[in-house]
């Protein structure tokens, strides 16, 4: 099948410095796919703005190496256009979930398909399954248990995905937001109260003296660390799916004052990745394959409600539009999804 296909151009975006967004070019052919390759073109991609926003903006990179240029973007469903002759359980017409950059068309080892899309899962649905991993991650790693009180502060896209999955795990879930509309859809997703900054003093009251057994942050700054330090229980865990003290100059008071991390003995915990593969014993049952294929069984049945955190849709080729759109904040986006079917 491969030979008999026309050359492709594939677009990539490029992020070759703050704000500054090219997309290259590049010819795919398909006579020279490798045997364990599949040639894919990009159906839809979802904008992951936390991680993506902070590139594109310059933020304090998470870690030392070369920031630019760089790939930007990792939620990608494609549909598999050929399979190399050793490929086995994918086939041209599968769709697939990868962490392939936003782009048009690409060449991927089979073995890095993190998904073969089951039919009743809706491509667009499928594209937001990462983020709803990142929160699972933080249930999964913050020992959250059925009956638990968590709060989870700051809504965007990956504290509404973490009050879903609190929520589907049984837990009594506090949000915390200043915007309404995004402490609406936490609701939605399960969410017993939500509360914003200000109200603070009511969650604590709601909550009692034992306060919450569980802390979630998404969050990038100190006010909002104090919070998690004041509302984490007795032997209680505050899991950090954000980044405190990411673009703050300065520490306004001890992070780890010791009448909140000593006297209550918190458990403090990196949430956001797991085991990439299961291991050849069943050891590592919740990896990262494994819990996608949980989420997009969860998709499919309806528990999970990924079009709730799409905000709108751009084509591909307009994703510094998309960029900047989230930047401006009109109408509290939450991401938005790229098109790339325009291209093919």
């Amino acid at each position: 099948m491969s030979e008999q296909m026309n050359l492709i151009t594939a677009r990539t975006a490029v992020l070759e410095g703050p704000r500054n967004l090219r997309f290259k070019e590049e010819t795919l052919d398909p006579a020279a796919l490798g045997e364990g390759e599949l040639l894919c073109a990009t159906i839809v991609s979802a904008i992951s703005p936390g991680t993506e926003l902070a590139a594109y903006t310059d933020a304090p990179p998470l870690r030392p190496g070369v920031v630019y240029p760089r790939l930007v973007g990792y939620c990608n469903v494609a549909r598999v256009l050929a399979c190399g002759k050793t490929v086995s359980g994918i086939a041209p017409g599968d769709r697939i979930l990868s962490f392939s950059s936003h782009r048009s068309h690409f060449c991927l080892a089979a073995t890095d398909a993190l998904a073969v899309l089951p039919e009743g899962v809706v491509s667009d649905d499928a594209a937001c399954a990462y983020l709803f991993h990142l929160g699972y991650n933080a249930v999964l790693k913050s020992g959250l248990r059925p009956g638990s009180e968590v709060v989870v502060i700051g809504l965007g896209v990956l504290g509404l995905t973490t009050v879903a999955l609190a929520a589907l795990a049984g837990a009594h879930v506090f949000a915390i937001s200043d915007h309404e509309s995004p402490r609406e859809k936490a609701l939605a997703f399960g969410a017993t109260a939500c509360f914003s900054r200000a109200e603070f003093p009511q969650l604590a009251e709601r909550l009692g003296p034992a306060r919450a057994q569980v802390v979630i942050t998404t969050s990038n700054t100190w006010a909002d660390w104090r919070l998690a330090l004041e509302g984490a229980g007795q032997r209680g865990t505050i899991a950090v799916l954000g980044f405190p003290g990411r673009q703050e100059t300065a520490i306004p008071f001890n992070p780890l004052d010791s009448a909140h991390f000593y006297m209550r003995q918190l458990c403090i915990t990196a949430v956001g990745m797991s085991p990439e593969l299961p291991d050849s014993r069943g050891f590592l049952p919740f990896n990262e394959r494994a819990n996608l294929k949980r989420l997009l069984d969860w998709i499919e049945a309806g528990r999970l409600l990924p079009a709730e955190l799409v905000s709108g849709r751009f084509p591909g080729s307009q994703l510094a539009s998309a960029y900047e759109s989230l930047l401006r904040r009109e109408g509290s986006p939450l991401t938005y999804l790229l098109d790339w079917s325009a291209g093919q």
